[in-house]
């Protein structure tokens, strides 16, 4: 039975077409439990009816014609209890109901099995015999198995089916696709697709026998593709604030030797060509990059390809054709990358739609950067059928509006007129302090890891970054950086910084967030090899972070060491006498060559992120010289929900009670043991969030640089006063959505309606 099941299912999702992978999946059934007769029955739009989408053994004409409810013959109670039924002879029970059309008269023994998808009934599959018996255990295990494996797939091909019937009679009238947010803001114009010709998957392997020709060609296609990203940096130079120029410096860091350069010459010298070459490489980096959990680094991928496809054009010696871009351009693209935003004026970009992508790419950062509304990873529309039509993109809400009416087009006009001056409100804020109503400062710090954040330095309102993610620089190389390395990368990261205060987590990275030639494989990776367990593990790559750490920090003195992934007090005994070990080793290797060197000793502070360390903050004083909650990892141990997971995603909320009073907690816990608490999770660049955070206690924040000045506006319009009762009301909730409720009628309360509509 197991290989019938996989031959069947295999069979079904490899079928384009829903109704022909019905038809065969209703005749494979039929023959593998050599029943008389197997139909399959869909929900319709409205959620309470079944139609008949394929049969073997009923009358085919009754194909899309038959319906029934819910309350209607033994179909539709299968649907309604949503669970198995078999019944020994289905004429003569109560539920039956004789529909004339299918022709089953002559069928007695019955057994349904419901198709569920995410708690949401899809449709049901029945077996029928003539003879009166029920079927046996085995008949129902593999139904309702084949039932399980299937849904998915029936759900997806199901959904494209009625998206493209939509479209296609709704012709150039208005319809809406849905993503998620790129960048937030409203976008009106008319769409400008722009198309690759060529890319590495069109590439068949080749050898050849003069390398030294090959490597040449190499070298002019990243000099020719260096010098373009040059010249679009010194474009966007214009429009870009010097952090957010940093995305071309890591396309010039991939061109190098030491990156990406080192291994395609490795391959042309086995005598491969220069194109495939750049194809093996490009690709394994691809399929790493997008094996990676953590979404900013996932995205990764779309970089290397888009900068492979780049080279590609070069050693393939295609012209690079002048784009002909409208006025008020919404860009599209299959995959939107920087650079291709880089080649148009940004003054005729309105906005931009990825069909795939995420929030974390470069293009959607690029976006927030410039101000240009964004959505991304729209799935299953033809990228032809958004060609030469007006749109609106809603960057809010994460839609896009394909040959708006009037009435639609007039309501997202006014949208935009608001916007402006909304934006115009955060701006004249932007240098003074995050200050609530009755005079409670709250300190605002910056999430950062790529050296974007430069200018930020210089802005008296920021106090400093919260959390540099330093595995960063560890993705970005094909091996471990070495202690010079990073000493010269922290040390222009602390100097940016200089009088403000940088926390550094150490390497955070196994399982979710694998370096490319340091490959963990798990089966629970969330639960497995990562953070402090793997540098712990091995205290060669931790005590070479931590001495360039302590060297950088020589001349600014405003480190502190974050430890990420503690789950016990041990680790932090361990990690701490790392640390001394590294602080004496630096210390006489400096004073070796300078006695009067001074050498400050760096704070050091654990992420709490693993819920066992709430039942031993009691044994942190003493030890550590802050923490700060990391509620995206938080949320996600104390849910037990994988929120990369698209099945279970949508059960991963912050704003759940259990996870506002496991920080309450926290807070509480910290207070009463005098030891400094912030929170740099997402929660705490979120509006509302920072609102609840700031009632429970907490007077250090740290978020993405994009999300500073809405928190900062919210937390000026409120009453610290009415942020402690605003939380008191949160935890006593018992649902998420009861928590958004209280905190969105508190943002109508100090008008703050223009918060509400961006949301996250």
């Amino acid at each position: 039975m197991l290989n019938e099941l996989r031959r069947i299912t295999h069979s079904f999702v490899q079928e384009p077409s829903l109704e022909v992978a019905l038809a065969t999946l209703v005749k494979d059934i039929k023959q593998c439990l050599k029943a008389e007769c197997c139909s399959i029955y869909l929900v319709d739009k409205d959620q309470s009816t079944l139609r008949l989408k394929a049969t073997d053994g009923l009358n085919p004409l009754s194909i899309d014609v038959t319906t029934m409810s819910f309350d209607e013959g033994l179909t539709g109670w299968v649907a309604q209890r949503e669970e198995p039924i078999k019944v020994y002879d289905a004429k003569r029970h109560p539920r039956f109901k004789n529909f004339p059309d299918v022709q089953e008269e002559a069928f007695s023994a019955f057994l349904g099995v419901p198709i569920i998808h995410r708690r949401k009934i899809l449709g049901v599959i029945s077996i029928q015999q003539n003879k009166a018996r029920f079927f046996d255990q085995d008949e129902e295990a593999f139904l309702v198995t084949l039932s399980a494996q299937l849904a998915s797939s029936i759900a997806n091909m199901n959904n494209r089916l009625q998206t493209s019937q939509a479209q296609d009679n709704q012709d150039e009238e208005s319809f809406v696709l849905k993503g998620v947010s790129g960048s937030t803001g409203v976008g009106i114009g008319h769409s400008y697709l722009v198309q690759t010709d060529i890319e590495l998957s069109d590439v068949s392997l080749k050898k050849v026998s003069q390398p030294e020709r090959e490597k040449q060609r190499y070298f002019e296609a990243v000099e020719s593709t260096r010098s373009d990203i040059k010249k679009m940096s010194d474009r966007m130079s214009k429009h870009l604030p010097q952090d957010a120029l940093a995305i071309f410096d890591i396309y010039l860091q991939m061109l190098e030797a030491a990156s990406l350069g080192n291994e395609i010459v490795t391959q042309i010298n086995d005598g491969w060509c220069a194109v495939s070459s750049l194809k093996i490489v490009v690709e394994r980096y691809v399929s790493e990059f997008e094996k990676m959990e953590d979404p900013y680094i996932r995205e990764r991928a779309v970089d290397v390809k888009d900068l492979g496809r780049r080279l590609l054009k070069y050693l393939n010696n295609a012209s690079h054709q002048q784009l002909s871009v409208p006025l008020n351009a919404i860009v599209i693209a299959e995959e939107v990358t920087a650079s291709m935003l880089a080649e148009i004026p940004r003054e005729q970009i309105k906005g931009l739609i990825s069909i795939k992508g995420a929030e974390n790419s470069h293009a959607a950062i690029m976006a927030r950067a410039l101000g240009i509304p964004a959505v991304m990873g729209i799935r299953d529309v033809p990228l032809l059928r958004l060609e030469d039509v007006d749109i609106i993109v809603d960057g809010y809400n994460g839609q896009v509006f394909i040959s708006p009416n009037e009435a639609i087009l007039e309501e997202y006009r006014h949208l935009e007129s608001e916007d402006l001056e909304f934006a115009q409100q955060l701006k004249e804020d932007a240098n003074e302090i995050a200050e609530t109503v009755d005079g409670k400062r709250i300190s605002l710090f910056i999430n950062s890891g790529m050296g974007f954040d430069s200018e930020f330095a210089e802005q008296e309102h920021i106090e400093g970054i919260g959390l540099y993610r330093t595995e960063y620089l560890f993705m970005m190389r094909p091996r471990f950086p070495s202690e010079a390395e990073q000493q010269v990368h922290y040390q222009q990261v602390l100097g940016d910084f200089a009088g403000k205060s940088v926390t550094m987590r150490t390497l955070d990275v196994g399982g979710d967030k694998q370096l490319p030639y340091f490959p963990i494989v798990e089966e629970n990776p969330f639960l497995g090899w990562r953070g402090i367990r793997l540098t712990l593990d091995h205290p060669e790559i931790f005590l070479v972070q931590i001495r360039a750490m302590i060297k950088a920090n020589v001349f600014t003195s405003n480190l502190h060491i974050m430890l990420p992934m503690i789950s016990d007090i041990g680790e932090v005994d361990e990690a701490q006498r790392l640390i001394r070990q590294a602080y004496n080793e630096v210390q006489e290797e400096l004073k070796e060559a300078d006695p009067g060197a001074i050498v400050p000793k760096p704070k050091v502070g654990i992420m709490l992120e693993v819920p066992s360390m709430l039942f031993q903050l009691n044994q942190l004083k003493g030890k550590v010289d802050f923490c700060s909650i990391g509620t995206n990892d938080l949320t996600q141990y104390l849910l037990a929900v994988d929120r990369n997971n698209d099945k279970v995603a949508g059960l991963y909320d912050a704003y759940h009670p259990t996870v506002l009073n496991a920080i309450k907690s926290i807070a509480d816990m910290t207070n009463k043991f005098d030891i400094p608490c912030s929170v740099c999770g997402e929660l705490a660049g979120d509006p509302g969030g920072a609102l609840l955070l700031t009632g429970m206690g907490f007077k250090q924040l740290s978020m993405n640089t994009q999300n500073l000045l809405r928190v900062k506006w919210v937390l000026k319009k409120a009453d610290s006063a009415q942020l402690k009762a605003l939380a008191d009301e949160a935890l006593s909730c018992i649902r998420p959505d009861q928590v958004k409720y209280k905190v969105n009628r508190y943002f109508l309360k100090i008008g703050a309606a223009g918060i509400l509509r961006a949301g996250k």
